[in-house]
């Protein structure tokens, strides 16, 4: 609810701010309405901070559970905790426990989307990264495997859930695709590759920030990694990194207009005539962010 409320929160003072009247509502007012509700919800989940977790209350049995499940960080995820809790909960972020007490941390895609989401929230991007990566490599494997797997399921098709399967080295646990197919979750792979990985991030229209952090298993000098087209907007990137020496990278991002959806005849012509917006090129370390600003070519760096 917090999370919810803070983003209505944030819509509503963008339609203000956007000064288009829609009859009956008052967006500015919306706004302070939904931010009350963000803050009384986050007061609400603290109070759920309990001998150093955030915990479920049995009121049947009035006590406070004693478990820990990896979906207990999520306030952490959803800015609805305090940046002492953050740091009594890193190394659970590192290192996340079961969920619903027999579910390895990486088997439920909306598990993984909150526990990289909140390592991202509490700063631990390498963790984050490092988590996405083993997910996405997991799930790779098995969808562009050349054969059905044990379970009988057809490659290239998203599944339900990620299972364990012993590593080679016996030491750790890897994934592979399980549960019913066709189960709509194909798309986190790409979301957390294009946000943590390469760390686009949106912070408003016309602005993209770039904050790229490979996992340590692909940082291999001279290696390049591209990925096109991003829709972004009205926009469309292509986004490629150059792996360097020294924990460095050479990232380039080229925009360009996206085509218009009328006929085909004149989307032709349109893609014929795109210009590119910029290319944009640059030095960095893992972790250092740019700001672009399109289609001008402003650049802000931090």
């Amino acid at each position: 609810m917090a999370q919810a409320a803070d983003i209505l929160a944030r819509w509503a003072t963008v339609l203000a701010q956007d000064g288009a009247p829609v009859a009956g509502v008052d967006f500015a007012a919306e706004a302070s309405q939904w931010g009350v509700i963000a803050h009384e919800f986050t007061i609400k989940t603290r109070k759920m901070w309990q001998n150093g977790w955030f915990r479920d209350y049995d009121s049947v049995a009035m006590e406070w559970s004693s478990q820990q499940d990896a979906m207990h960080l999520a306030p952490v995820f959803c800015g609805a905790a305090g940046w002492g809790h953050v740091e009594q909960l890193r190394s659970y972020l590192a290192q996340p426990p079961m969920h619903s007490s027999g579910w390895a941390p990486l088997s439920w895609p909306p598990v993984v989307m909150t526990l990289i989401g909140a390592a991202a929230a509490a700063q631990m991007h390498e963790d984050a990264v490092e988590l996405a990566y083993r997910f996405i490599d997991a799930s790779y494997r098995s969808s562009d495997a050349r054969e059905l797997d044990e379970q009988g399921g057809l490659p290239g098709v998203t599944r339900e859930y990620r299972r364990t399967i012993p590593t080679s080295e016996g030491q750790d646990v890897d994934y592979a695709n399980a549960g019913i197919e066709g189960y709509g979750w194909g798309a986190l792979s790409i979301h957390l590759l294009i946000r943590y990985v390469l760390g686009l991030h949106e912070d408003e229209a016309g602005v993209v920030t770039v904050a790229p952090v490979f996992p340590h298993a692909l940082r291999r000098v001279g290696a390049v990694y591209r990925v096109a087209p991003i829709q972004w907007g009205k926009y469309a990137l292509e986004v490629e990194c150059t792996i360097g020496a020294a924990e460095s990278y050479t990232m380039r991002l080229r925009c360009s207009l996206r085509a218009g959806e009328e006929d085909l005849a004149v989307r032709e012509i349109e893609e014929q005539q795109a210009a590119i917006v910029y290319t944009h090129t640059w030095v960095g370390r893992w972790g250092e962010q740019q700001t672009l600003l399109l289609p001008h070519l402003t650049v802000k760096r931090s």
